[in-house]
This record gives C-alpha cells, sequence and structure tokens, in this order.
C-alpha cells in the first residue's frame, strides 16, 4: 500500500475510533463512504498516472 493510502487510512481510523466513543453511527457511516470515496479517487489516480 502506498504512503498516502497508509495515511489516509490513519487518518479515517482516528475520526472513526473517536465517533465510536461518542456513540456516533451516523458520523462512522458518513465518514466510511467518504473514506471509501477517496482511497478509490486516489487509487485511480495512481493507476492513470502509472
Amino acid at each position: 500500500m502506498d504512503t498516502s493510502l497508509t495515511e489516509l487510512h490513519e487518518h479515517y481510523a482516528r475520526r472513526v475510533e473517536a465517533a465510536v466513543a461518542e456513540d456516533r453511527m451516523d458520523l462512522v457511516r458518513e465518514l466510511y463512504e467518504d473514506y471509501f470515496d477517496e482511497a478509490l479517487r486516489r487509487l485511480l489516480a495512481t493507476t492513470a498516472t502509472a
């Protein structure tokens, strides 16, 4: 996994942990969707330049 995806994962993992601690499952779902979209965007950008 490239560095930017690792950093993205770590960023979202921290935010999800905080949302779970606050019992904010609505925010967990939103963060999951945002993470998926951003990771896919980065993967496609990497593939397009390779």
